[in-house]
């Protein structure tokens, strides 16, 4: 079917809109790629696509057909009654023939709203199009009909119906079906005119099909700017095959976005679809070099069960994953935290601050939040429950042994999540003691004190950095993996667990912070190396990965998120200053500055392969560990370097003990000067 936007009318609409297009329509021109895209959606609105939409809203359609039966009932008799206005006697002529004629002029009817797609049509979004069809339909039944009664008359010389009643009759049906389903249009359209009228209202994109992206369209928003919505982008199957939708022009692939953008003057991109986050990551890649701001709509789903508005939000971190966000299921973390006595070390932190957040929620009877720095400490409690008689604030170190055995000698925790942690790479780098004596050794304190008040449960939290390292930092995470591991093997009760993540987007110190703070100073945006490529996770998606592993721990497991793909930090740098409403390389500027000290281009999971666990998307990394005499002589040697001030010596024992290909419980001979480890570090 030819499309009836040609090249002329296409160009008048365009230029409606206030844009100037060059003459020439060429294969890759904005004109000819929007005609292309009208010619691709005519195509979908064929006969089996109504066939598969009718057989999908059968009971929908049932209902209309019954509504359409009495528009059509009613219609035929109102125009009957003013016939008879002229005269009494022609009720007792005419009303006993209509009444008999009544199911041939609903069959005549309802056959033709079938044929002409008066049913399995999505109403809500109805405009010209439609119109047509409800038109066409009632005028080609009013000619059946007419021939019918002319049949009739010649063939018997009587009438049913006069003739005029079923025209006025058809005319009615008409009106009547078409109020039904234009009802939502008629009630709109004059919002929709003030809204794009204000001088303030923004050229706005919809990017989806849905019907809350409809109803944005028809109402606005309440809270945000006025929007003067120029169209929509159909997304899959989302467009329905048409070309208008809310009296607004539909076009076809997501790819062309950006260049609808510039030639139709868009200022807001609005993305209205249940695949958002898919389409918000394509987006921001795809209008780097576009000058255009971006937002969201809540999903479908949490806008019909009262959890969202119909509204538009900014996109935000969680929009920036190469994945779906991961949501664990809870119900065995309640069972095990439910009464329990809970401590939190480093509940300053990012991640630390959102696990007493969490087990808050599940009734424990005491949570200690442990942190060495006060100012975390007070900041984090500023968030979690005001006044919750469960909770206590413990201002330690746990560096200093005797002070942890207090702290478990007073609260007799059984359950422990150990998040304290240096983890700032280039800086311990310089100081490799520090790292020594918090990751290593306040981990070995934490321990011997659950060993000696028979906590139940023990979960350290590591990184991706303690595979094969190249950092202190991951080193001496990778050493304390270790630790566990070989604590597992006591015969104490208690369950050791390790969880291995990526970055955590907004986590302190961590890079996209780093490259807000940036944006907003104007820039430059800096990036070690445009091939670096870092594993991204949420801090709730962090929290919920440590309390199920909490859970599900048999004892000596490395637990690793199934994260999806790596994140390039270049196309991070990019998303972040997008997502500020501006331009990378024009409006802020990206710098590579070379990659520091101890910094990897690409980070691992595991070196070996990920087994399966109870989980569908948790991984348990095998990992090889030093027999535990030789652990103990390395953190001996270590606390020696320490006392010495070898900060060299130091670097190369964790980095070498680290990276050693063990075999399991392998013990070796360490002398008082150095590590003998094959393959120890320069």
């Amino acid at each position: 079917m030819h499309s009836p936007y040609g090249s002329s009318k296409l160009q008048l609409g365009i230029r409606s809109w206030g844009l100037a297009l060059r003459p020439e329509v060429g294969e890759g021109s904005m004109e000819g790629k929007l005609r292309e895209s009208v010619s691709r959606l005519d195509g979908r609105g064929g006969m089996q696509q109504r066939l598969a939409q009718s057989a999908a809203s059968i009971r929908a359609d049932i209902g209309f057909a019954f509504v359409d039966s009495g528009i059509i009932i009613f219609a035929y008799l109102a125009a009957l009654a003013i016939r008879s206005i002229e005269s009494a006697a022609v009720a007792d002529i005419w009303w006993p023939g209509l009444i008999a004629a009544l199911p041939v002029i609903l069959a005549v009817h309802l056959s033709f709203n079938l044929v002409f797609g008066a049913y399995g049509h999505v109403w809500e979004f109805a405009s010209i199009g439609e119109a047509i069809r409800v038109i066409a339909a009632t005028a080609s039944s009013a000619f059946v009909l007419l021939v019918i009664e002319l049949v009739n008359q010649r063939m018997t010389g009587s009438a049913h119906v006069p003739l005029g009643v079923i025209i006025l009759g058809s005319a009615l049906t008409a009106g009547g079906m078409g109020a039904v389903r234009f009802r939502s249009r008629l009630f709109s359209l004059k919002r929709m005119n003030a809204i794009a009228a204000q001088p303030d209202a923004e050229r706005t994109l919809i990017v989806g099909t849905t019907q809350p992206a409809v109803d944005l369209a028809r109402h606005g928003s309440s809270t945000t700017r006025p929007m003067d919505v120029v169209g929509f982008v159909a997304t899959g199957d989302n467009g329905f095959g048409e070309r208008r939708i809310a009296g607004r022009p539909v076009f076809g692939n997501v790819d062309e976005v950006p260049d609808l953008v510039r030639y139709l003057e868009i200022k807001q991109l609005i993305i209205a679809d249940p695949r958002s986050q898919d389409l918000a990551r394509k987006l921001v890649d795809a209008c780097m070099n576009v000058d255009v701001r971006l937002g969201i709509l809540p999903i479908p789903d949490d806008i019909l069960a009262g959890t969202a508005g119909l509204d538009v939000r900014e996109l935000e971190l969680s929009d920036l994953l190469s994945r779906p966000v991961v949501h664990t299921d809870l119900a065995p973390v309640s069972e095990l935290l439910t009464g329990e006595r809970v401590l939190v070390t480093g509940a300053g932190g990012s991640i630390g601050s959102e696990i007493v957040r969490q087990v808050l929620e599940f009734e424990p009877e005491m949570v200690v939040a442990l942190d060495h720095d006060e100012t975390h400490l007070h900041d984090a409690a500023v968030a979690w429950a005001p006044g919750a008689t469960t909770l206590t604030l413990e201002l330690a170190d746990i560096r200093e042994a005797a002070r942890v055995i207090r702290c478990f000698e007073q609260y007799r925790p059984t359950v422990v999540f150990h998040a304290a942690a240096h983890k700032h790479v280039p800086i311990l780098e310089d100081f490799p003691e520090e790292a020594l004596k918090t990751n290593v050794q306040g981990t070995q304190n934490l321990l011997e004190a659950t060993r000696l008040f028979e906590a139940t449960r023990f979960v350290l939290i590591s990184t991706d950095k303690a595979v094969d390292p190249s950092s202190v930092m991951g080193a001496s995470k990778r050493v304390a993996e270790m630790m566990i591991v070989n604590a597992a093997t006591d015969t104490s009760p208690c369950t050791y667990a390790a969880v291995r993540f990526g970055n955590v987007l907004g986590s302190r110190g961590s890079v996209v912070p780093t490259f807000m703070r940036q944006v907003q100073q104007g820039g430059p945006v800096t990036v070690s190396d445009p091939r670096m490529e870092r594993y991204f996770m949420t801090v709730d998606e962090a929290v919920q990965l440590v309390l199920q592993a909490s859970a599900i721990s048999r004892s000596g497991e490395v637990f690793v998120l199934d994260m999806g793909e790596p994140v390039k930090i270049l196309d991070l740098a990019h998303r972040i200053i997008r997502l500020s409403g501006r331009v990378p390389d024009r409006d802020v500027a990206v710098e590579i500055t070379g990659i520091r000290e101890g910094e990897k281009l690409t980070e691992v999971l595991s070196a070996t392969p990920l087994e399966a666990s109870e989980h569908p998307q948790i991984r348990i990394a095998s990992t090889a560990r030093p027999g535990r005499a030789t652990l103990h002589d390395a953190r001996q040697l270590m606390q020696q370097m320490l006392e010495d001030g070898d900060r060299r010596g130091i670097k190369e024992v964790l980095i070498s003990l680290a990276r050693h290909d063990w075999d399991v419980d392998e013990t070796i001979d360490l002398t008082d000067a150095a590590l003998e480890i094959t393959g120890r570090a320069s």
